[in-house]
């Protein structure tokens, strides 16, 4: 058995989950290792819709633009009827363009092997690597840290960290060592084969659906040289599955569709997907945190997954951060207290999306999912821009003055850089680990004290010919974006978190407020 000296942060599990937090712990000088059981990186499609609030996480993480070096193009879909008819053709994506204030709109079809790719790139920047084939066998908690126990290479390594997160997927071992339990339900009937392979005589210049309950989807991947399948799978009169392989796939495909002439072969992978609906009833256990599918697993309709697990991910890990930096141990209560209500919302919607979504007709196929893909989804908002966090011990809302509220989303908005002349975005200025203090109007921040200006970014913005050009954090606000993305007619400040969400607002400098907010968080 090998010791090793305490580090501070354990992941167990390294799909985007557990990488987005690596990348976010690293980029703050935390001292994290993350671990994963298999023997070599995944490959295949699986996750591949990332939607628009992540685009903006991975912004943030300055992986975003190698990310879309990967993207597939957006191309139209056709629906089929259970006897080969073209119902409809549609793009069901749209055409989103970008706003002021919503820069990415739409969604990045990218492979996860790609995602999971960029992401442990841009950590191996920071110093970490993913350690292969190191199994999480159990742990033991302590009043200071956990003491894991890893399988590696016919050796039991013990791993010290202050705290472990299992981003370890929908039969996590963290979770069940943990004793949280994760009720809900199996959906038996709906078993799927997917994976990707090569195809020929399909038109690869269109995503193909065949109606069924469920039906067969094909979609080309261009850019990653594959096409994505997926199809039912259904038992024999025995009961029994039929195997894995792309001739399964080849005789389902004939029965269900019966185009002559098309052929699969060369598979890159192939799954199974059990459709399961179910959660934990807490994140937290002590030093154990759970993020992703370790806490949530729901139907794929809305692709939500992937995407709700990065944002477990990205609330977590600032705060994380923050605490081993000497905030407050309380901060760590308020992820879960404001993941869980997320969890359960999303839970609720992609069962009921996955409901509507599973008919036999094709046109209320089409119909139901370019609802869901251009922002008329009757189930919940898929792009996940309108997640809020309200109501949370972290927003705090002074007056009513701003039309956006503490636990908002903050919007991106364009303005002018008096010291540079240049026009920079507010993102931009949001990206890193720091607070970020917007004063619109005459508001003075010259009484913060030092020790929080060190955490805290402050700019002023303020209408043209408003402000003294001497102002090195001055911004000018010259089309009015900033004004009205934040819904401000005159004067407020808007304190933002680390993870672009907002958490205090107030017309009027308040010293004692902003420092009793502060110092919960630094």
């Amino acid at each position: 058995m090998r010791n090793t000296s305490l580090v501070d942060v354990l992941i167990v599990g390294a799909g985007p989950v557990g990488l987005t937090l690596a990348c976010d712990l690293a980029r703050c000088g935390i001292a994290c290792r993350i671990i994963d059981q298999l023997p070599a990186y995944p490959i295949g499609t699986r996750a591949r819709g990332v939607r628009a609030r992540t685009q903006e996480v991975f912004e943030d993480l300055g992986v975003l633009e190698p990310l879309s070096a990967y993207a597939e193009p957006l191309l139209p879909s056709r629906f089929y009827d259970r006897a080969g008819h073209l119902v409809r053709e549609t793009s069901i994506y749209g055409d989103a363009r970008p706003t002021p204030d919503v820069p990415y709109p739409g969604s990045l079809i990218v492979s996860q092997q790609y995602t999971e790719a960029v992401l442990r790139e841009r950590l191996a920047s920071y110093g970490v690597s993913v350690e292969l084939e190191s199994q999480l066998s159990g742990f033991t908690q302590r009043d200071d840290d956990v003491v894991a126990s890893v399988q590696h290479a016919g050796q039991r390594e013990e791993i010290r960290a202050r705290y472990l997160v299992g981003c370890d997927g929908g039969n996590s071992t963290v979770r069940k060592c943990a004793g949280i339990s994760f009720l809900g339900e199996t959906w038996e009937e709906q078993r799927m084969l997917f994976g990707n392979l090569s195809v020929s005589g399909v038109d690869p210049s269109f995503w193909h659906m065949w109606a069924g309950q469920p039906g067969v989807m094909l979609n080309p991947m261009p850019r990653s040289n594959t096409w994505f399948f997926t199809a039912p799978l259904v038992p024999d009169e025995h009961g029994e599955l039929p195997p894995v392989s792309v001739e399964t796939f080849q005789r389902i495909f004939d029965e269900r569709v019966g185009i002559p002439d098309v052929r699969f072969y060369d598979p890159i992978y192939l799954s199974v997907y059990q459709v399961n609906i179910r959660m934990v009833d807490r994140y937290r256990k002590g030093r154990i945190f759970l993020a992703g599918d370790a806490a949530h697993v729901h139907s794929p309709a809305g692709g939500q997954g992937m995407n709700t697990g990065i944002q477990d991910a990205y609330n977590l890990g600032w705060k994380l951060a923050h605490v081993l930096h000497g905030a407050p141990e309380t901060l760590l209560e308020t992820y879960q207290d404001e993941r869980l209500p997320i969890a359960q919302h999303v839970l609720t919607s992609t069962t009921a999306r996955g409901q509507n979504w599973n008919r036999p007709d094709a046109g209320r196929i089409a119909e139901n999912m370019v609802k869901t893909f251009q922002g008329k989804d009757p189930f919940g908002d898929t792009t996940q821009l309108s997640l809020t966090y309200r109501g949370s011990r972290l927003s705090r809302d002074l007056d009513d003055a701003t039309g956006i509220r503490a636990g908002d989303r903050a919007p991106d908005a364009p303005c002018l850089d008096t010291k540079s002349g240049e026009q920079v975005r507010l993102f931009e200025l949001f990206r890193g680990t720091h607070f970020t203090l917007l004063v619109f109007g005459d508001l003075s921040a010259s009484s913060l004290a030092d020790h929080y200006l060190s955490h805290v970014h402050v700019y002023h913005i303020t209408r043209p010919g408003k402000l003294a050009e001497s102002d090195k954090r001055a911004l000018v606000d010259s089309e009015g974006h900033a004004h009205r993305a934040y819904g401000i007619p005159n004067e407020a400040l808007v304190l933002i978190r680390p993870d672009g969400y907002i958490g205090l607002t107030g017309e009027r400098w308040d010293d004692q407020a902003i420092i009793d907010y502060l110092r919960e968080v630094i």
